[in-house]
């Protein structure tokens, strides 16, 4: 389950040959990367997944172009057409030479094509991510987000976390080191997480222990709750505005 820690990171980022274009090239090097690689894939019209917060569903997608400040994507129409406003968040995950990549960002408009197919410009990411096989995405949540969390285990030990990163189907948890060894692999835990007047209790299974980092990666067990469903959702809603406007520099 280390795959979400390369992700955000131990992970390098995108490495690819930068293009000699002083001219539009952003100051910052990891950018200059993220145009190049992006452009390269708006060359070969790469397919994409597109992932829309907001909506709740996700559209398959061709790379169109990249400048220093946008990238364009033209989503296929499917029985979910929607123009995407602007500020939307998003996550685009695509494949290159059988690795996966993944980047968050915010839509800056979308319009009608002349086929009736969305075409949306999104601003261009500081950085782009290898996902490995598993590209499920989890949101890494900020220090300034002040999320917490409390684990009770299987004998009733229970002790304070601090969330590191989440998505619907898990999570990462930071414990103090004294903790860590309370808990193993296998095992099944009560999360409870809380985020200003959001709070939801569900049951989760360890999936690997990081003695390292100190930290345990959990998947939360299948429920059908609609409460809990709603409330996790809206804990992953808020990780990914932190999470956006730092990346943006919305704030």
């Amino acid at each position: 389950m280390g795959w979400f820690q390369r992700l955000f990171t131990s992970a390098p980022s995108v490495s690819i040959a930068q293009e000699s274009d002083a001219a539009v090239a952003p100051a910052n090097s990891e950018r200059r990367k993220v145009v190049s690689f992006l452009r390269l894939m708006g060359a070969h019209g790469q397919k994409a997944l597109v992932s829309s917060s907001q909506h709740g569903t996700s559209w398959q997608a061709a790379f169109l172009r990249t400048d220093h400040s946008e990238v364009l994507l033209r989503l296929q129409s499917s029985d979910f057409q929607a123009l995407l406003d602007p500020g939307d968040f998003c996550t685009v995950t695509f494949s290159h030479e059988d690795q996966a990549h993944v980047f968050l960002t915010t839509v800056k408009e979308s319009t009608l094509g002349e086929e009736g197919q969305v075409e949306a410009t999104l601003y261009l990411p500081d950085a782009i991510h290898t996902a490995g096989r598993r590209n499920l995405y989890r949101v890494p949540i900020l220090q300034d987000l002040p999320m917490k969390a409390q684990i009770i285990g299987c004998s009733g030990d229970e002790c304070l976390a601090s969330p590191r990163d989440i998505n619907t189907s898990g999570a990462r948890l930071k414990l103090d080191a004294a903790d860590l060894g309370r808990f193993s692999i296998g095992e099944e835990v009560q999360i409870t997480l809380v985020l200003q007047d959001i709070r939801v209790t569900h049951k989760a299974d360890i999936r690997y222990v990081d003695t390292n980092s100190h930290t345990l990666g959990v998947h939360f067990l299948i429920t059908e709750d609609p409460l809990v469903k709603q409330n996790i959702g809206l804990l992953v809603r808020e990780a990914e505005r932190c999470y956006l406007r730092r990346v943006n520099r919305l704030e």
